[in-house]
């Protein structure tokens, strides 16, 4: 556990010393805010105009979809791909691996580094969007808080998958820049296919991203619930063990 443990704080360091990830919490922040602005001014208009009360400001459960969805697969894919294809083709990651660690525990640090910086994001969303809900919008109940905050808290899990799934393909790659574009593309390929064949909402692991919305709302039948993590769980689980075994052999 401990060379698990260092290989996860030096892959999180060089993630965090990057400042384009740095940038891209700020940009977050930055689009709640200016989400708020926007939905002021709009309010302002509309109660000019007839004293309607448009609200559009960011709360947790608003904000979320919008990040779930577009901006943090973006992220997951960039890190994956930095530490992984841009690290094989500088020729760095050869020296690493004359560390003395498991070349599993690498692996798996990058993925724990990965998916660190996801979840502060994630916070870093949840708790600007709370701050602005309460200073700029009506306000939030503390049940309502809390039901978000499980929701956010629900979507790591399928988030983990995606990263396994990223990372996985990123050792194939080569090239960081055809690396990032196969991963977007088979992602909007992913999302757009259910809705061409709707039976593969079902199947494909992408379409679990915003199960949250089941979790917190009312639950569905037990059978289906034990099929959702079966099929989520099975996928993250064949995606890890295929990465860590590519990873494994692969020749740096």
């Amino acid at each position: 556990m401990t060379a698990l443990y260092a290989a996860y704080r030096g892959e999180l360091s060089k993630l965090l010393r990057r400042r384009k990830y740095i940038v891209f919490l700020v940009l977050g922040v930055l689009i709640c805010i200016a989400w708020a602005v926007l939905g002021g001014i709009l309010s302002g208009l509309a109660g000019r105009h007839g004293g309607v009360f448009i609200s559009l400001t960011p709360t947790p459960m608003g904000a979320l979809p919008f990040f779930l969805q577009a901006l943090i697969p973006l992220f997951i894919f960039m890190g994956v791909t930095d530490l992984i294809t841009v690290e094989g083709a500088e020729q760095t990651m050869r020296a690493m691996l004359y560390c003395p660690v498991e070349r599993w525990k690498l692996y798996t640090g990058k993925l724990l580094a990965v998916m660190t910086y996801t979840v502060i994001y994630l916070a870093g969303v949840f708790i600007v969007s709370v701050v602005l809900s309460q200073t700029l919008g009506r306000g939030l109940a503390v049940q309502d808080i809390f039901t978000a905050l499980a929701a956010y808290a629900l979507t790591v899990v399928p988030l983990a998958v995606l990263a396994a799934f990223a990372a996985m393909i990123a050792l194939l790659g080569r090239s960081p820049t055809l690396t990032m574009l196969i991963l977007v593309v088979l992602y909007i390929a992913m999302n757009a296919l259910p809705l061409i064949f709707p039976i593969l909402s079902e199947v494909l692991f992408t379409s679990f991203l915003g199960w949250h919305r089941i979790w917190i709302g009312t639950l569905p039948s037990f059978a289906r619930l034990a099929r959702m993590l079966i099929i989520v769980l099975g996928y993250g689980v064949v995606f890890y063990t295929a990465g860590s075994l590519l990873f494994d052999r692969k020749e740096y």
